[in-house]
């Protein structure tokens, strides 16, 4: 890994980066197949789909992550979904992001959890005083930028009401100018924004070679592609630009927070833990036939050839036959056929394509999901 990734790494894994996890974890809900049987190691992001796999009652789940924050988040996330019995109290928390009772609240649900997520939400309970989802650097940059263009949750609800192919042109009367000024593209492109949107030096340089743009015409061309999703039920969009959910419209938010989701998760018996470190760690501890299915974000795109072709290898050390992978990738080339293993890590690509169509992140080219054959 080069010094300026290793660098980007060092940064990205202290700061609180994500309050959601900016991957469809609707689309995967509906692909990965989960169920009583299966076991889960995935790297957790911001816990949205960590917290989702919980409806379906899998045996465990291991979620992994380098960032602390993160993966405290997720934990929480987790804890409410199976022991919070009250769906309101559970929406108000972590859907409205506020509860007048944070600090009890939180204090109860981490109970259980490890020392250190204990000591974590002792100090940062006060998140949830009054809107989380404005919390976190990708948040502040979100809304920053907002703020300068003039938009709200009310300039989005009229983008909802504006037929797909107007669109466009409201968002370069309001949004593209602002993004393109002098002052505001160089923030854009800056580290620190990279940071904001976990897109390090080396998957910047994939996206760039795979959509042969600069990162503001990728920036602006992604707003773009999201405006041409189902608005009114796209939480990126909403908390990107009000700074919240839609709580109009039920299924406007991940599906951990859903009332039937809540209502299956509750109670679950799945064996939860929480890994702050590298995967290939906890890869390294495991024996063969510990998990079923693997989820790994975009982490591969993170790697050098030679940590990719480690990761699948331990992968495939080991995974029970017939189990799943799954990660997403800003270049739509396979990474498996790339490394030759596509008689071991199958490639389901009809579902692959698609979990890429509905998507409605629009982040990336690949959404990828692979059979594992012993």
């Amino acid at each position: 890994m080069h010094l300026r990734d290793l660098a980007f790494q060092h940064i990205f894994s202290r700061l609180f980066v994500y309050n959601i996890l900016w991957e469809d974890s609707e689309v995967d809900e509906q692909f990965l197949e989960l169920d009583e049987t299966s076991t889960v190691l995935g790297i957790s992001g911001a816990g949205c789909r960590i917290a989702g796999h919980l409806s379906a009652h899998p045996r465990s789940i291991d979620a992994v992550d380098i960032n602390p924050h993160h993966l405290a988040l997720a934990a929480l996330k987790t804890a409410a979904a199976q022991r919070l019995r009250s769906y309101d109290l559970f929406y108000d928390l972590l859907g409205r992001g506020a509860h007048p009772e944070h600090e009890s609240v939180v204090r109860w649900l981490v109970g259980t959890l490890p020392e250190w997520v204990q000591r974590y939400w002792q100090r940062r309970h006060s998140l949830f005083r009054r809107a989380f989802y404005r919390e976190g650097l990708t948040a502040r940059m979100f809304t920053a930028l907002t703020r300068l263009a003039g938009i709200d949750g009310a300039w989005l609800r009229r983008l909802c009401a504006t037929p797909v192919e107007q669109r466009e042109a409201m968002i370069d009367a309001t949004l593209t100018p602002v993004m393109r000024h002098p002052l505001v593209a160089p923030v854009l492109q800056s580290p620190l924004n990279l940071v904001a949107i976990g897109v390090n030096f080396a998957q910047r340089d994939r996206i760039l070679e795979s959509s042969r743009t600069g990162i503001v015409d990728f920036l602006v061309d992604h707003v773009k592609r999201v405006a041409t999703t189902d608005l009114a039920r796209n939480w990126f969009a909403w908390t990107a630009i009000a700074g919240h959910y839609n709580h109009d419209e039920p299924d406007a938010v991940p599906p951990y927070l859903r009332r039937d989701r809540h209502a299956r998760s509750f109670g679950a018996p799945t064996r939860t833990r929480f890994h702050r470190r590298n995967i290939f760690d906890v890869l390294k501890e495991a024996g063969p036939n510990t998990w079923s299915h693997y989820t790994l974000c975009d982490a591969p795109d993170w790697m050098p050839a030679p940590a990719q072709h480690k990761l699948f290898a331990e992968i495939l050390r080991t995974s029970r036959d017939g189990g799943i992978v799954m990660y997403r990738s800003v270049e739509p080339h396979s990474l498996i056929a790339r490394h030759g293993l596509e008689r071991r890590l199958q490639p389901l690509s009809a579902r692959s394509s698609a979990a890429a169509r509905l998507d409605r992140s629009r982040q990336y080219q690949g959404v990828n999901y692979y059979r594992i054959v012993h």
